[in-house]
């Protein structure tokens, strides 16, 4: 995601070729990545809660 995101800005330096589409379609793929797992941790959260409730 660093590197993506470091392409990205030094873009505009002359003489530097960077794959500005390659460069945000891996910035956009690792945000996606961050919310997906944010979603699992709210599952399995929900999913323990649930658990211990019936077990309780």
């Amino acid at each position: 995601m660093r590197t993506a995101a470091s392409d990205i800005a030094r873009a505009p330096v002359k003489g530097r070729q960077v794959d500005l589409n390659r460069s945000l379609v891996e910035l956009r793929q690792h945000e996606l990545a961050g919310k997906a797992n944010i979603q699992t941790l709210k599952v399995a959260h929900d999913t323990l809660g649930t658990l211990l409730d019936e077990l309780a």
